[in-house]
């Protein structure tokens, strides 16, 4: 049977979502195929890693299986893959790096360049020559931040980023201001970048084989925002986790054994991800991509 292939990290993987309501099911449900999940939290696309190591849930970030290990490792007929949905580069460019104010803007840049630029290319070719019947879907990031967010919003996601008491050596405005401007650097960055990407490879192959899909998330439905999409930590309750797979974590985090701030941060790991809302929009987004994409083809 024809199959919709997902690999990338946490947000194809659609962290904190109950199965039914994670975008690549809804996406396979509307193509009407099965659907081989590959992705995990926290993935890397890994093109210079070597190591592997696996988690006993995909809910629990690691960087490894790589998205170039997944690409790999696939079993089954590679000419049954009908459709690939992906993404990838934040793990690589480093939650933390993002959210560091004190790193400039032209150093985080690079990195997205290199890695939402470079790399993403590379695996997108890779994908494209190894799945001959197959359209890739490209899907792009959005604002986890924005200047519509309220302020103990910024100062709680940066805490629960750095592990750390958001009490900043200089003005607090600036401090989360640059915050924001790095979240949404990274936002607009990588969603030119991935544009590219797909252009550069519809050339190479001169035909369609590639589509962008924007999330189709404004600044208006970051985290802590008026309309935001993704999930967030109720700001009275900021240790209570607020998605549908947080018992999951729970169990898999004491498996590995992890230590205290490491338990805290898995625990809290979806938010900042697409919450039902966010995870529905963006399958809309992929089925109006395909569909223009088909439109085009056919003109």
């Amino acid at each position: 049977m024809k199959s919709l292939l997902v690999i990338g990290d946490s947000v194809v993987w659609g962290q904190g979502l109950a199965h039914e309501h994670k975008t690549a099911r809804i996406l396979a449900e509307h193509l009407g195929v099965e659907m081989q999940m590959l992705a995990h939290s926290g993935a890397k696309i890994g093109i210079r890693d070597s190591y592997s190591v696996t988690m006993p849930s995909a809910e629990v970030p690691c960087f490894f299986p790589t998205i170039l290990q997944q690409l790999q490792e696939l079993n089954g007929d590679p000419a049954s893959v009908q459709w690939v949905l992906m993404n990838g580069g934040i793990n690589d460019v480093e939650i933390q790096r993002v959210f560091n104010p004190m790193i400039p803007q032209y150093e985080l840049e690079l990195h997205i360049r290199n890695y939402c630029g470079r790399d993403l290319l590379a695996i997108l070719q890779l994908a494209t020559q190894k799945f001959p019947n197959a359209q890739m879907l490209v899907l792009g990031y959005y604002p986890a931040l924005s200047h519509l967010s309220r302020a103990e919003g910024v100062e709680s996601l940066y805490s629960l980023v750095h592990g750390v008491k958001f009490a900043p050596l200089f003005h607090a405005d600036l401090f989360r201001n640059q915050v924001v401007e790095h979240c949404l650097r990274f936002w607009k960055l990588s969603t030119g970048l991935f544009r590219h990407a797909v252009e550069h490879v519809n050339r190479e192959v001169g035909s369609q084989r590639a589509i962008f899909v924007d999330s189709g998330m404004e600044e208006a439905n970051a985290a802590y925002a008026p309309e935001s999409l993704l999930w967030e930590c109720e700001t009275n309750d900021p240790g209570m986790a607020p998605d549908h797979a947080v018992a999951e974590r729970r169990v898999a985090y004491e498996l590995v054994g992890a230590g205290d701030l490491q338990k805290n941060q898995v625990l809290l790991s979806a938010v900042g991800h697409p919450n039902i809302a966010g995870a529905a929009r963006m399958a809309e987004q992929c089925v109006k991509a395909i569909a223009a994409g088909t439109m085009e083809a056919k003109v």
